[in-house]
Order: C-alpha cells, then structure tokens, then sequence
C-alpha cells in the first residue's frame, strides 16, 4: 500500500502544484554487481533559461524497487549540479531498509544555479545488484522570489570524513568568504550525517557529538542535527532499525539542511573566517590503535564491513548569499561596463570573492565592424584597481590582456570596482560597432592556485568617431546630474569646446574628497561620466548630498548631487 500512496502523491503533486515540471530522472537503475558499478547516473537537464522568476522550487525523489527487490540496507545518498567548476549538493537522503519511498525537498535556494543547461548527478552508495529505480522532477512555481538574487558558494565538502583515527587527524579547513555590500540575508547552509556501527559508542552513527561552526574564531552556532525522531519515519513499516536514533538521519527519509546566519557576526562588505570543529573522540576499536585487543577492549579490532565499520561524517555545505543585486557564483567575474559612447576607452570590471594575483583574458572583436582605413588597437594603459594595487598591464594588438601582481604588487582583495581601463587606438577609424566579449579568462590566486571564473554578457558597443567632422561645442559647460536623486548610479556630462585637461571630484559636504572620477586630459566634444556611489576604496558613500566639483583649464563649477540608499552591483564607470 505505501508503495502505490507514493507514487500517486509523486505524480499528483507535480501535475497540481507547480507551473513547470522539469523530469531529470525517469526510473533509473542505480545498483552494484553484474553490469558494473551503476551508483550514480549523470543526466543533463534543461532547465528555464532564467527569464522568469520563481517563488519556489521543489525537487520530488521517488524510489522504488527493480527486479528482484529494494536494497535491504539504508544507504546514504545524494543529488548533485555542476556549476563552474564544482558539484553542488543540492539534496540528501537515505535508503530505507527494503521498501519505496518519496520525498519533497525544497532547492529554491539554487534557483541562481538551476537555470539553463545543468549537469546533475544522482547518487546511492549501493553495493548490491538490485538497488533503486530512482525518479527525480523538479517542481517550479512562477512568482517573486523573496530577494532578488542568490549566490551560492561551496563551503566544506567530504564524502569520507574519518572520524577517531589516532592516524588520520581531522583536518577541516578554515574557509574564508566576501559578502557583498548589498547582502540582505546570508547563512549557511548545511547537512552533516554520520556513518559506522562497532566502534567505541558505535560511532559516528549512533553518537551524539558537539559540531560548533567559528565565524572570525568565535563560536557562533552549534550544529545540532541529532534525529531522535526516526520512529515516527512517514517511511514505515521498514526492515532494520530504521526506528533508532542517528546522528543526522532516518533511513527512508530526506535529510533536512540547517541554516545557521551569517549577519549577526559579520556585516555586508567584509571578509569572513568560517571553521568547522568537531568533538574531540578517540576509536579505541581503530585497527590503528596498538592498545586494541580482539575481545577485550573491543568485539573487533578490525574493520570488517559488517560489525565494525569505520565511523566517519559526510559533511556538505554552502554559503547562501541574497542580494538586491547581481553577482557571480565564481570566484571571479569579469566584465565590460557599460559603455559611454562617446568615449574611446574599455572599462574591465572585476567583481572577486577571493583574492586575486593575477588575471589574464582576451576581448572578442570577431562581431565588431570596423568603418575607415585603420586597424582596431589598444593601447598599453593602466587604472583602477590594478593600478592601486601596482599591477602590471599589458596588452597585445590580439586584445589578450594580462594583469598581474608582480614585484611590489599586492593582490587585489574581495570587493568591487573597475579592474583597468583600455584605451582605443581610433586611428582612421570612422565607425566602429557591434559587440565585445570576454573570452579565454585565467585568473590565479594564492600560490597560483587556479581560481574558476564566469563573464558577463557581451557589451554594445557603438562610437562614431572622428575623422569625419564632428560638431563641437562653443563653450565648457557642466550639466545638472541625471538622475538626481539617484540609486543605483547618476550619470554627469559637460561640455568641452577644446582640447583640456580635466578634473571631476565627488566631495561631501564637509569638504572631504569621496572620488575622483576624471583626472585626465580630454579631447574636445560632448562627455559624461557615471558615478555609482563608491568612494576611492570602492565603498558605498551613505545617503545624503554630495558636490560634484569640475575643472577643465581655467573652468571651474560645482553641482550638487543626492544620492540614496546604495544597491549598486557595479563601480564607477
């Protein structure tokens, strides 16, 4: 009877409550022995594209039995998507002991991820032939979400994590994380089993242990995921013990991820230390215990697969960041502003969450049209961020770019701003339109240590430039800002009437210098200039007014700006 509920709550479920079912898994065999090792099957999904938004996303697991019957042991299991570079998991579970089963789990936090063309992973660690017969859907219910967009950031990752070896100490790594300065909510998320039988307290599975989770080296959290609650399994009648207490689990049932918030302890445009310590516990049953006797001090001193197992945790878990913005999953993400144009220049934006040590990448002129008798160039130049940071930039007629920190060059730290601007060669170039792209990115970090990367879309790019002749305006003038107020970011455009050098200063009111957008000479023409609300160390500036103060040649003026409450994704441009 529990079998046919199942399936007809499964299928009754996705037909009602959802506006798009997704189907990932349609009764795939998962098993050991005969034809090989079937324990995982790897799909590729195709998922919404993202134009719409999603309230909610549920991801429905059925299990039920092959030929010849269900696995009779609970074994651990887990859904996984690649992204970048890395497996997510996104889902937990374990087996029940002989009989079918299905579950609800709530993925909404991965909406920023499960978007487009996934790879996802299913996962049973089975050792018999017969196994599972899995179906996985995925449930998306169109609305708005809670926050407008998510980062997800894989914290601490182990399948095996030994627990109690004298031999094998625990090693868990201490991880640090940049938050946005438009985070709203931050947490992580996290979901930590434990596994093994015949060891001293029969660890890790039927042992309560102390997990603590350090934010910047203070106990913030005590990760409790004790279940006392597994003879009340919805799962049940089952074979085994299914109805006794464990250390994060029931068999035949889902395992539900702890949020644990970050805001309390840390704010939005820091760094954070996160460390995951575990109760100190010694195996005295461990093979690698010269003090273990056969019968005496243990059953077994022996691992043997059956009896005695070897106690360890899988622990999986993630960095949820929800912002009012934007931002990248990766570890770094490149790309081109917008552009103003009426300028001759490329704006690489840099947005890290990790530090920086250099980057290389490559502009994509292949859908640009180039009009008149010259050749698209670049000029060797160097700003922003780089420059701050006394980086070298170099760039090759190709448009390959190579930024690195070299000599007295630091790395560039988690936080955001324009990485380096490029200057256009426009020689004998009329026209010149289309878009650009980034391409061929490498970026390393500490101890060259390879960094993963996403880019932004291509950028419009359209300037009418030149050797034609072009309308100039009779006088220097600097125009009222637009909008005024602003939130995310104002636009400032003066007039210039010859060739001059120029200098545009965001001051407050007290006088005090918050950026620099222009110190540079400037050709004659119409121009303007963004300002996203950062001061010089790419910080947002507090909701007030501000005096934007111009100076070309002899030419000076001043106008006021207010700006509000700061959202912005982006630097000044």
């Amino acid at each position: 009877m529990i079998k046919y509920l199942s399936i007809i709550y499964f299928l009754f479920s996705s037909i009602s409550f959802s506006d798009t079912t997704i189907v990932a898994l349609d009764q795939v065999h998962h098993s050991f022995g005969g034809l090989g090792n079937n324990r995982t099957s790897t799909n590729e999904i195709q998922f919404p594209n993202g134009s719409t938004d999603y309230s909610s996303i549920t991801m429905r697991v059925n299990l039920e039995c092959p030929t010849g019957g269900c696995d009779p042991w609970d074994r651990k299991a887990k859904i996984s998507v690649y992204h970048i570079d890395q497996w997510i998991e996104i889902g937990r579970y374990v087996t029940p002991y002989g009989v079918e089963c299905g579950w609800e789990i709530d993925v909404t936090d991965y909406r920023s991820i499960l978007r487009g063309e996934v790879i996802l992973k299913s996962f049973i660690d089975t050792w018999v032939q017969p196994g599972w017969l899995v179906s996985i859907e995925f449930d998306f219910v169109e609305g708005q979400g809670q926050y407008p967009f998510t980062v997800v950031r894989n914290l601490w990752n182990y399948d095996r994590l030994v627990y109690g070896d004298p031999t094998i100490p625990v090693d868990i790594s201490t991880i640090q994380e940049y938050l946005p300065n438009d985070t709203e909510e931050a947490y992580i998320r996290i979901t930590t089993t434990g596994h093994g039988q015949g060891n001293t307290e029969n660890a890790a599975e039927f042992s309560d242990k102390r997990h603590d989770i350090l934010i910047n080296g203070e106990v913030s959290h005590v990760h409790n995921f004790w279940r006392p609650d597994c003879e009340f399994n919805d799962c049940s009648p089952q074979n085994g013990t299914w109805q006794y207490d464990r250390a994060g689990f029931c068999p035949g049932d889902k395992v539900d991820a702890q949020k644990l918030s970050i805001l309390d302890f840390s704010l939005p445009g820091n760094t954070v230390e996160f460390d995951y310590v575990l109760e100190d516990y010694f195996n005295q049953c461990s093979p690698n215990n010269p003090s273990c006797v056969n019968g005496v001090t243990c059953t077994s001193c022996a691992y043997n697969n059956t009896g005695h197992t070897e106690p360890f945790y899988y622990i999986g878990s993630q960095l949820i960041i929800h912002t009012t913005n934007k931002h990248s999953n990766a570890d770094v993400y490149l790309s081109i502003s917008d552009q103003d144009t009426s300028m001759s220049s490329v704006d690489i934006y840099l947005e890290n969450y990790v530090s920086v040590y250099g980057v290389s990448f490559k502009l994509d002129l292949s859908q640009l049209e180039i009009q008149g008798d010259g050749n698209l160039s670049f000029e060797d130049g160097i700003s922003g961020r780089a420059e701050e940071s006394n980086w070298t930039v170099s760039i090759n007629g190709e448009g390959l770019i190579v930024a690195l920190a070299q000599g007295s060059g630091e790395p560039i730290q988690p936080g955001e701003g324009i990485l380096t601007r490029i200057q256009l060669n426009l020689e004998n170039i009329s026209i010149l339109s289309g878009s650009l792209k980034i391409i061929d990115v490498e970026a390393s970090g500490y101890f060259g240590r390879q960094l993963s990367f996403e880019t932004g879309e291509p950028t419009t790019f359209e300037l009418l430039n030149t050797n034609e002749e072009l309308i100039i305006p009779t006088k220097i003038m600097l125009h009222n800002a637009y909008p005024n107020p602003f939130n995310p970011y104002t636009t400032i455009s003066y007039d210039m009437s010859e060739d001059n050098f120029v200098n545009l200063t965001i001051f407050d009111l007290a006088g005090k210098k918050i950026k620099t957008l222009l110190n540079e000479s400037m050709v004659a023409g119409f121009r303007s200039v963004r300002w996203r609300g950062l001061d010089e160390q790419y910080q947002p500036v507090s909701t007030g007014v501000y005096l934007c103060v111009f100076q070309a040649g002899n030419f000076r003026e001043t106008k006021k700006i207010i700006c509000l409450l700061y959202t912005s994704d982006a630097a000044d441009e």
